[in-house]
Parts: C-alpha cells; sequence; structure tokens
C-alpha cells in the first residue's frame, strides 16, 4: 500500500502505453477545443489581432438599437428586448474566456454622433442592469438566511416541544406541523441560494460581458 500512495499522481508505476494513453487523452482534449474554436470561427467572425469573436447586428436604422416604448430623453436607455436575448443566446455559443465584439451593421446614411450615443447607451444600459441585478442578488441572499434562521426555529421548537407535547392527535398535529415548516423552510432558502443565485449570477456575467465588449458600427 505504501508503493501505491508513493506512485499517485505520477508516470511512475505506469506502462509506455499507459503514459501515451494519458499524453493522447490530454492531446485530444486540448484537439477537441481548437475544433470547436474553429468551428465557431465559421459561425461568427473572428478578430484574429484582438482575439475577439465578432457578435453582428444588423439594423435597418439606428432606432432600432433600442426599445420603441423606451423615452429618448431617459437617463438610461432600454436596449431592444429581441437586440438582448439575441446577444445572450450568442453569448451562449462562445466560450467565456474568448472576448466579444459587438458589430452594427447599418443601412442608413452613416450618422457618428448617434452612433456615439448609442454605444454610450447600450454600455449605460448593462451597467444598470448588473446594479439591478446585483441587488436581486444580495435581497435574495438575505431571503435566504431568513429562511434558514425560521427553519432551524421551526425544527428547534419541535424538537424541544416533542417531550411536553400531549398525546394524542392534538400533540402530534403540533409535532408534525412544526416539522413540516422547518423543512419546508429549508428546502426553500436551500432553492433560492443554490438554483435561483445560479441564474443571476450567470444573468450578472452575461451583463458584465457585454459591458466590456468593444461596440462600433459598420455599413452594411
Amino acid at each position: 500500500m505504501g508503493d501505491a500512495q508513493n506512485t499517485r499522481g505520477s508516470d511512475t508505476g505506469r506502462t509506455p502505453g499507459q503514459r501515451l494513453a494519458a499524453l493522447q487523452g490530454r492531446v485530444s482534449w486540448k484537439r477537441r477545443r481548437e475544433v470547436a474554436l474553429d468551428y465557431l470561427k465559421t459561425i461568427y467572425r473572428y478578430n484574429e489581432q484582438t482575439g475577439s469573436f465578432i457578435i453582428d447586428v444588423r439594423l435597418l436604422d439606428y432606432s432600432q438599437a433600442f426599445s420603441q416604448w423606451d423615452s429618448a430623453w431617459a437617463e438610461v436607455r432600454e436596449v431592444a428586448h429581441g437586440l438582448v436575448q439575441y446577444l445572450k443566446e450568442c453569448s451562449d455559443d462562445i466560450p467565456f474566456r474568448s472576448p466579444i465584439e459587438i458589430v452594427f451593421s447599418v443601412t442608413e446614411p452613416r450618422d457618428h454622433d448617434t452612433e456615439e450615443r448609442i454605444i454610450h447607451g447600450v454600455h449605460s444600459y448593462f451597467r444598470y442592469e448588473m446594479f439591478v441585478e446585483r441587488g436581486r442578488l444580495r435581497r435574495l441572499l438575505r431571503r435566504g438566511a431568513h429562511y434558514m434562521l425560521v427553519a432551524v426555529f421551526f425544527l428547534a421548537a419541535a424538537a424541544g416541544l416533542e417531550p411536553v407535547l400531549p398525546a394524542g392527535l392534538l400533540g402530534m398535529t403540533i409535532r408534525e406541523g412544526l416539522y413540516v415548516g422547518g423543512w419546508v423552510f429549508m428546502w426553500e432558502a436551500i432553492s433560492q441560494v443554490s438554483f435561483q443565485r445560479a441564474n443571476i449570477r450567470r444573468t450578472i456575467s452575461d451583463y458584465s460581458r457585454f459591458f466590456n465588449a468593444s461596440i462600433r458600427f459598420e455599413s452594411a
């Protein structure tokens, strides 16, 4: 057993075939990643200078970048819902370690002042959405902690009162009600912290990626 512990995690004790298989496994994993990136380059344009994948967005006119119900005088204008969903879908395709660029192609005559306002508006929108989602995350964690405290109180009360509760239907109802309530609150706390937190953190990551992305315009 001592020899086995000394050779664990190293190539010592492996046959040449085993070492070659392990090396091929590592190489094939890297090769699979290269193949996946090469395939993405057939779907998205790739900037060789910056190592960024380019998400192309075609606009018939500049107003399509923002929601038609949004006020033009708002400090933070709302980016069109369809555009946000499209960016999220593209972001899901592209590995997070790869930076992205957002390129708007417009068919109408170019207006550089309008383009600068749109770039500023898109960045401001995603910065604001990050702020909103981080607030949601903080409230979620506080609510989860509150539910866990309530669960502990119910379970402790059930265990503490069990010896003194009267026998019969009434005592059993109180005891089981406290136990069930405690487990329900505990599951709700686990559900919120484990599952909902993951969704919010992913949304924050997407918005942060869009906020940090380089944005530019091209003529269609």
